[in-house]
């Protein structure tokens, strides 16, 4: 048995100084808690103590000189970002992966979900259909075939999935029913829909949005640039925002390439800490030639030519981020002030209830698995237990 003491406990509601009792993988009691004589001690020396983070959208690793993509190895992502405090995690597959890629992809992850000593808690499906308009190398993704659908719902039959698809494409309604029939969370993104299908979208069990403000756009076009108001009205991201129910997942990276600050401000007024998730989309991209032109074309859009954590494809466009969970709490963090206690809900448990898994994982509460990270004001992890064992190896 172990207890770990002298610590700010993050519970979702409220920060309380006390202790965290673990007995094997899970945590048996938090709060004022009276240790028992022989228990391992564990002093956390004032720091915060909150769940491991729960990063539902990535698709791979690429920081400390480590590449790993979801396609070729579910398993040593999954490995890298626990290093970072993501104690669960559900790779996500791209829409322009082939159907092979897929069933790859799921049978690796599912030897995640298999081992007890895996942070792999089920799969994120980025589509395979969704707009051809919205995202980097959107013209690529999957046309729609309920063939397809079959393959990929039975091979990840009985695992934790979500997918993503864009409402306006004229299969959607077929495609809501066929999650629901096979138990597949909802994911809104990669759309530009308008307000009936967005509305018809989560009439039929949409329940998170995919990165909000990116890969997002207006169903009356681009040319809708200002209206009456002066402003632009009634995009994705108005009405996802304006509709209950929903989870909103943010990419909060340094220079606010994927969010702004503003809009990151907004989505956090307008939802409320119960609703945010933070992710990372985190990518790899090792060796991909990116020409002088798509240099500049970097640099016109954001004034620099690289960031430690934003990723770019060869045409310059941007391509997912280098971010780790825990560098995302801290952007999150900066752009909003809000303190350790909220970083810890929107990007542990809100996550877990959304994908369904908050009784087990994304709190400290009793009888969840032991998975806490002890951190500072400023988000910086300094000791890490995953399933009650400490790691010790932890990268910043």
């Amino acid at each position: 048995m172990k207890a770990i003491i002298n610590a700010k406990l993050c519970f979702p509601e409220e920060i309380r100084e006390g202790s965290i009792l673990i007995e094997g993988r899970k945590i048996i009691a938090a709060g004022n808690v009276e240790i028992p004589e022989g228990t391992e001690i564990i002093d956390a020396k004032s720091l915060y103590a909150g769940p491991g983070l729960v990063d539902e959208h990535v698709h791979g690793y690429q920081q400390c000189g480590r590449f790993e993509n979801i396609i070729d190895n579910p398993l040593g992502v999954a490995e890298n970002h626990l290093y970072h405090g993501t104690t669960s995690i559900t790779p996500s597959a791209g829409y322009t992966n082939t159907l092979e890629q897929y069933l790859f992809m799921i049978g690796e992850c599912r030897k995640g979900v298999d081992d007890e000593n895996s942070s792999i808690v089920g799969m994120h499906f980025e589509g395979p259909f969704v707009s051809s308009k919205f995202g980097a190398h959107s013209e690529l993704a999957t046309p729609y075939s309920r063939e397809y659908c079959e393959k990929i719902f039975e091979a990840a039959k009985g695992m934790t999935v979500h997918s993503t698809y864009a409402p306006e494409i004229p299969a959607a309604p077929e495609y809501e029913r066929i999650l629901t029939e096979n138990g597949i969370i909802h994911d809104i993104g990669h759309t530009g829909a308008g307000p009936a299908d967005i509305e018809r979208a989560v009439a039929n069990g949409a329940r998170i949005v995919t990165h909000l403000y990116d890969a997002m756009g207006n169903y009356r076009g681009v040319e809708a640039a200002s209206f009456v108001t002066g402003d632009p009205q009634d995009c994705v991201s108005d009405i996802v925002l304006g509709t209950p129910g929903l989870y909103y997942e943010l990419i909060c990276d340094s220079i606010g390439a994927h969010v702004t600050k503003y809009s990151i401000r907004k989505a956090y007024r307008a939802a409320g800490e119960d609703y945010i998730i933070l992710i990372t989309d985190s990518t790899a991209h090792k060796d991909i030639p990116v020409t002088e032109e798509a240099r500049k074309t970097v640099f016109d859009q954001f004034g620099v030519y690289e960031v430690d954590d934003l990723n770019f494809n060869d045409l310059g466009e941007l391509s997912g981020s280098r971010l780790t969970l825990d560098k995302g709490c801290r952007n999150f963090m900066k752009a909003t002030g809000c303190d350790v206690r909220v970083a810890f809900k929107c990007a542990a448990t809100n996550p877990a209830k959304a994908l369904y898994l908050n009784d087990r994982i994304g709190s400290i509460e009793a009888g969840h698995d032991a998975d806490i990270l002890l951190v500072d004001d400023d988000f910086y992890v300094h000791r890490l237990f995953f399933k009650g064992k400490e790691i010790e190896e932890i990268r910043h």
